[in-house]
């Protein structure tokens, strides 16, 4: 026992969460070949077998699943020891990197970013605008980024997730305009989900929650007379809106800016309300450092306090 070693467990826990010693392997930046030798050392320090091989991969015993649990506690205790440290420079130098979904960098990176560059000059950001959940989810476990806000929940054993913000999905469109109003600003009248079928819009592709929603509720693929064009990212569909007649289905944090320039009309969708839901996700296995966590805070209040308001009743 005194020979295992912190590589050792993390090359269990990735083989464990991989559920393939090639994938575990690759995620590590070893050899195959490598890491195999290397459990078969650790089963022999244990006097245990921890995997179950088979030609589609492996899977835990017994003993595996024990250690498993035991190696994660071991693991982010140590980490979270060295973020402690790191922590108590007050000003650290470094970086963090982060992914979010097209809808919160346009809505809500220009409210906090400023002062957060301002409270962390030492701390060098790194945004990646992002939607596609698997390949983020590689990122994350490579440790190529810290955190990342999903709009659904990764399957993932190695990744973590907690409820981050909720908004409501609302018609955007040029039909009418709006005048300019004090905050807090407020949405049109809303308009009932059933006629969606009817518009010619512009939505995400289906591998998209904001889709797999309006589809859902909606059924837009039982008829109607309206039309889609599939466009994932959020400028392209705005500025597609703001220049024809179609319409697209948006987070409103996305369009809080443009409310009350009389430009774009934005309606909340009723019966039933429609709602988007936003996820943190890091590794299990690492503890967010606390320029990431202050940032991510200072995410969630701008997003809270930015949030446009639905029509009074």
């Amino acid at each position: 026992m005194e020979n295992i070693d912190l590589r050792q467990m993390r090359l269990f826990v990735a083989a464990y969460e991989e559920g393939s010693f090639s994938q575990a392997a690759q995620r590590e930046h070893c050899t195959q070949p490598g890491l195999s030798l290397q459990m078969s050392q650790l089963e022999t320090a244990l006097a245990q077998q921890l995997f179950h091989r088979t030609a589609r991969g492996v899977t835990p015993t017994v003993a595996g699943q024990q250690f498993y649990a035991a190696c994660v506690e071991v693991l982010e205790s140590f980490k979270s020891a060295k973020q402690k440290m790191l922590d108590l420079s007050g000003n650290p130098a470094g970086a963090i990197r982060i992914a979010l979904p097209p809808a919160l960098c346009k809505g809500a990176l220009s409210w906090m970013l400023p002062e957060y560059m301002r409270t962390h000059p030492f701390i060098n950001v790194g945004i990646q605008e992002g939607i596609v959940s698997n390949l983020l989810s590689e990122r994350l476990l490579s440790g190529e980024l810290e955190a990342a806000v999903f709009t659904a929940i990764p399957e993932h054993l190695g990744l973590k997730t907690t409820h981050f913000f909720t908004d409501r999905l609302v018609l955007v469109t040029t039909q009418r305009r709006v005048r300019g109003r004090k905050r807090p600003v407020r949405m049109g009248e809303p308009v009932p989900v059933r006629e969606l079928a009817k518009m010619k819009l512009v939505l995400p592709s289906q591998h998209h929650s904001l889709r797999q929603i309006v589809d859902r509720v909606a059924r837009l693929a039982d008829g109607g007379s309206g039309q889609i064009v599939e466009m994932d990212g959020v400028l392209g569909k705005l500025d597609l809106v703001r220049n024809t007649d179609w319409a697209t289905v948006l987070p409103s944090i996305a369009v809080a800016d443009d409310l009350g320039r009389g430009i774009l009309h934005v309606q909340p969708i009723t019966q039933p309300d429609l709602w988007l839901e936003y996820y943190l996700v890091h590794p299990t296995r690492s503890i967010l450092s606390a320029a990431c966590r202050d940032f991510l805070q200072q995410l969630k209040t701008a997003l809270q306090r930015n949030r446009p308001a639905a029509p009074a009743p």
